[in-house]
């Protein structure tokens, strides 16, 4: 029979830890920062333009970096057809279903809430109808498919925004004081996580917190390389707790 950990377990060969929040690491996203600054640049302008709304907290279960296996899979679940979209669905859905019950607790507590009332998705803003990420928390997660709601809705403002925070990208059904476990593909910029985050607070969340499959990097980029050599330097585990410096039993 197959389990949840036999079908994450050869995600372990190639995920890479994000690294912890310090010089040189954004305190938000975990992606590269300038020396001297706490967050990089999209994460600063994300807050300063949504304030308050912004999440709570942020949690990449692994980089997913430009050209290579686990990229290409957050990808191909989308994009694949036939048996290959069935095989990168049920991958990738183990890998959230194994870390959420492994780590959904800690990040509750970096919140300071009791844990998470509903858990929701960020919407596609590309017009794609049923987007394979709703199906992977709604349908396929154990841990999340009973909480999931249908929270967000794209304002028709929300595919001319690019890549820029805004709290006009979403609307969001009423909530009453819940915390929201908000999920996340890819996170690239953050600004539709974020912009996400803001529309769910402005609708009456309480705590709302980001779980993200792949934080996306180009080595290519800046100084980047040496970011992600620095992270491959720890081997991947998944007890590895996602923003504290210590395994989970």
């Amino acid at each position: 029979m197959t389990t949840v950990v036999g079908l994450s377990a050869r995600y372990a060969n190639f995920l890479v830890h994000p690294l912890l929040h310090g010089p040189g690491v954004c305190q938000v996203c975990r992606g590269p920062a300038k020396a001297g600054y706490p967050t990089c640049w999209p994460c600063s302008e994300a807050g300063r333009i949504l304030g308050t709304g912004v999440a709570d907290a942020v949690a990449p279960v692994s980089l997913a970096l430009k050209g290579e296996q686990y990229a290409n899979e957050l990808w191909r679940y989308k994009n694949a057809v036939g048996p290959q979209q069935q095989y990168f669905r049920m991958g990738l859905a183990a890998v959230l279903w194994r870390f959420v019950a492994m780590h959904e607790e800690c990040i509750a507590t970096h919140c300071a809430v009791p844990g998470f009332d509903t858990v929701t998705t960020v919407p596609s803003t590309s017009g794609r109808p049923d987007h394979p990420l709703r199906t992977l928390v709604a349908d396929m997660v154990g841990v999340t498919r009973d909480r999931y709601r249908e929270l967000l809705t794209p304002t028709p403002a929300a595919a001319a925004l690019g890549r820029v925070a805004s709290s006009a990208r979403y609307t969001s059904s009423a909530i009453w004081g819940e915390n929201i476990l908000l999920i996340d593909d890819t996170w690239t910029t953050g600004s539709h996580a974020q912009s996400a985050s803001a529309a769910l607070k402005a609708a009456g969340a309480g705590s709302v917190a980001v779980v993200v499959l792949g934080r996306h990097l180009n080595s290519d980029y800046g100084d980047t390389a040496i970011h992600v050599q620095q992270a491959r330097l720890r081997r991947f585990s998944w007890e590895a707790c996602p923003l504290r410096p210590w395994n989970h039993c």
